[in-house]
C-alpha cells in the first residue's frame, strides 16, 4: 500500500504518511460504491474542523455516514453503524479469539488526551464507551443522535466483526441475561424460604402461648 499524497510505502493499517504527512483513508477502502452527497452545515466536526461530508456506501449506496474531510473522523446516525457492519461482514458462525486477542491489546487508533466531545447533531458532550467485547475501539455515542468514530476506527471494527466479535458479545450478552435471571431466581426462592421460616416461627410462638 501506498500513500495516496507522495507514493511512499505504507504498513497496513498506517493512519498518517511518515514522509509527508497526508493522513490515509483506511476505513472506505474496499467498498463497492463511495459517493459524496454534499456537505451538511447541520453537522459539525467535533473536533472544530467544520461541516461534515455525507458519503453514501455499500453495493447499492444505501447506507450513509457523515464524514469530516479533515480529519477522517465519521459520524453515524443511530442504527447505521450496526446495519454498516452487517452489511459488509454478513453472517459469521465462529470466533477467531487470536485475532480478537490482538485487536483488543493493539487499538486501531488511539487519540492524544481523552477527552469528552461534543455531538456533530447537538453539541451535547459525548459518552465514551468500549464498543462490544474486545473491539479495542471506544467510541463516542450521542444517546439521541449517534455514534462518532475517529479514523481507522470502523476499519477495526470491521476486522472485529469479521473474527466473530459481535457473535462473541452476543453469547457474552445472553449468558450475562442467564446468570441474571438465575441471580433473581435465587434470591426470590430465599426470600420465600425465609418468610416461610418467619411464619413457621410465629406460629410455634403462638402454639407456645396457648398451650402455657
Amino acid at each position: 500500500m501506498n500513500c495516496p499524497g507522495c507514493s511512499a510505502p505504507l504498513t497496513a493499517g498506517d493512519l498518517h504518511c511518515s514522509y509527508c504527512g497526508s493522513r490515509v483513508d483506511v476505513d472506505l477502502q474496499g467498498w463497492a460504491s463511495a459517493a459524496s452527497d454534499g456537505f451538511r452545515p447541520d453537522l459539525r466536526c467535533p473536533e472544530g474542523h467544520g461541516p461534515l461530508e455525507t458519503i453514501r456506501i455499500g453495493a447499492a449506496a444505501d447506507l450513509c455516514l457523515d464524514r469530516c474531510p479533515v480529519c477522517l473522523g465519521m459520524f453515524l446516525e443511530r442504527g447505521t453503524l450496526d446495519a454498516l457492519l452487517r452489511q459488509a461482514v454478513g453472517p459469521v458462525w465462529e470466533v477467531d479469539t487470536p485475532l480478537l486477542n490482538r485487536l483488543a491489546e493493539t487499538p486501531r487508533n488511539s487519540p492524544v488526551g481523552l477527552r469528552y466531545r461534543p455531538c456533530p447533531a447537538c453539541g451535547d458532550l459525548m459518552n465514551r464507551s468500549l464498543f462490544g467485547r474486545r473491539s479495542g475501539v471506544i467510541v463516542d455515542r450521542c444517546r439521541s443522535h449517534g455514534t462518532w468514530l475517529d479514523a481507522g476506527e470502523l476499519r477495526q471494527l470491521l476486522e472485529w466483526t469479521r473474527a466473530g466479535g459481535a457473535l462473541r458479545h452476543q453469547e457474552r450478552e445472553t449468558e450475562a441475561r442467564e446468570a441474571e435471571e438465575r441471580q433473581r431466581r435465587r434470591e426470590a426462592a430465599e426470600r420465600e424460604a425465609a418468610q416461610e421460616d418467619d411464619l413457621l416461627s410465629l406460629l410455634g410462638r403462638r402454639l407456645w402461648g396457648n398451650g402455657r
